[in-house]
């Protein structure tokens, strides 16, 4: 691949599609286009995508009624390039014809600057300054398609990565655009909805002095066009050079055209996935129009472009979407993988993992560990009495009532297994520990769950081993348990239904 398929602009094959010696610069940048037959007559690489002001210079021109080089100060070439208007006899060293150079600015629509074209055309008398051919002479053609062509430039480069916020407004500044670059009183987005049954004007620039009619042009039926929709769902087009002259079957649509003081109108499908979803067009309001083919292009680069500016959103909604399902169906199994399932409140799991953070943000901070595990007394009693289904009932709401306990950063409430809970307390000295144990003991008897099976009490109790030391880098959350798990241990030795409070020694 050469370089000048690489770095060319898409527009600028307009130009090189023109068997005249053609030079194209636009104010503000320094480089120079140069199509293919002014790099031939130029003799230069076939290859080159730009000149630069070295390469201008180098090229030696004369002048053909002295025989001799122009200066650098007087070199007409630069001066045309600068923005001087030229149209003057000038020879090349290397080739024996006379040429004619002319130069013009062109005006370029919804851009930011203006730009030159430079032509260097053979002629036979020095004296006869020639009438340029038709393709050179007017140029207004191709003025307008490169300003076309940089229009499409400008609004492809607004609406490719448009961020949602500024979606609508991008939208109409590029119904603005085209609506004046094309002349027309009002362009306009209407989209369908899933079923293509049913259609709403989303998006309008009109010309001053022009009504609007957005507000009115919701939700419209398909029955309510049946002509219109017809032809643009076969034809991909709809074009209506006057609208007093729509055949019978368009009543309808007349009607519609005529109560918006449409006079001529033009619109053109927009497809995503092969698939119409809505359609761009323009009207005119004051005077009747006849459609060119270049109308036609135009309008469907701009339905194209707007469509897949649409679709990208969609995509962009659509993958949004999928990635909150996704975080949130990961955010659910990890609380299934944390949470215990009958009680919901956390797990062995996420029992040890918070026990062992919180060991080391207490030893890094030289803060005191607290941790309590508690046993519901004669648990397996109350099942055999009641029922597994009472039983499960009963741990659910000793779980709620654990849960209610932990206010505090970092506290947490776990089914340790069975019938065993623990209470992870942070920042918690023995005495705050012990208060903690005693409190839900009161909660646990205000609960009043009826054992009547039971030995210890007529309610649901439970023995409670606490423990609480500062930890340091050596200790464990297995370490911790332990601990609470002998002061447990000594708790249901002592006769249940009350707490021990783990020592070192």
């Amino acid at each position: 691949m050469t370089e000048r398929t690489v770095t060319l602009p898409h527009f600028w094959g307009l130009l090189d599609a023109l068997p005249i010696a053609l030079l194209y610069k636009e104010n503000t940048k320094a480089e120079v286009f140069a199509n293919v037959a002014a790099l031939k007559l130029l003799q230069l690489p076939a290859n080159k995508a730009v000149l630069s002001v070295s390469d201008l210079q180098h090229i030696k021109l004369l002048c053909p009624a002295k025989q001799q080089a122009f200066n650098l100060l007087h070199n007409p070439l630069l001066q045309a390039l600068s923005g001087t208007a030229l149209q003057q006899p000038v020879a090349l060293e290397h080739c024996c014809d006379t040429l004619l150079l002319h130069s013009t600015s062109v005006a370029l629509s919804f851009t930011l600057h203006n730009s030159i074209l430079v032509t260097l055309q053979p002629i036979n008398n020095i004296g006869d300054i020639p009438v340029l051919p038709q393709a050179v002479a007017d140029t207004s053609e191709l003025e307008e398609a490169l300003a076309f062509d940089k229009l499409m430039s400008l609004i492809s480069t607004q609406l490719i990565n448009v961020q949602d916020n500024m979606l609508d407004q991008h939208i109409e500044d590029a119904l603005a655009a085209v609506g004046e670059f094309c002349h027309a009183d009002r362009s306009y987005v209407f989209q369908f909805n899933n079923d293509v049954d049913e259609m709403s004007n989303t998006h309008e620039w009109v010309r001053a002095g022009i009504s609007t009619h957005k507000a009115q042009l919701q939700q419209i039926p398909e029955a309510a066009l049946p002509y219109f929709c017809q032809q643009l769902k076969r034809d991909l087009v709809f074009a209506v050079n006057e609208v007093a002259k729509l055949p019978a079957e368009a009543a309808a649509e007349k009607q519609e055209f005529d109560a918006e003081d449409i006079q001529s109108v033009l619109c053109c499908a927009m497809l995503a996935d092969d698939k119409l979803i809505g359609f761009v067009g323009c009207d005119m309001v004051s005077r009747q129009r006849n459609w060119t083919h270049n109308d036609l292009r135009r309008m469907k680069l701009v339905g194209e472009m707007i469509a897949n500016t649409l679709q990208n959103v969609r995509y962009r909604h659509s993958l949004q979407n999928m990635q909150q399902q996704l975080l949130q169906a990961n955010l659910e199994l990890q609380q299934q993988a944390s949470q215990d399932g009958l009680t919901a409140i956390a797990n062995r799991r996420q029992l040890d993992t918070s026990l062992q953070n919180e060991l080391q943000r207490c030893a890094r901070n030289s803060l005191p560990m607290g941790l309590l595990l508690l046993d519901i007394d004669r648990f397996k009693l109350y099942n055999d009495h009641y029922g597994h289904q009472a039983g499960d009932d009963a741990l659910k709401q000793i779980a709620q009532l654990l849960h209610q306990q932990t206010k505090r950063q970092g506290e947490l409430a776990a089914r340790y297994g069975g019938e065993e809970f623990a209470l992870i307390l942070p920042g918690s000295d023995i005495h705050a520990c012990k208060k903690m144990a005693e409190q839900v003991q009161l909660a646990l008897a205000k609960l009043a769950i009826k054992h009547s099976a039971s030995d210890i009490a007529s309610n649901i109790t439970a023995s409670i081993g606490v423990v609480s030391m500062v930890p340091d880098k050596t200790n464990s959350s297995s370490d911790f348990i332990k601990a609470a798990d002998q002061a447990l241990y000594q708790a249901k030795a002592n006769g249940r239904n009350c707490l021990v409070i783990h020592t070192n020694g």
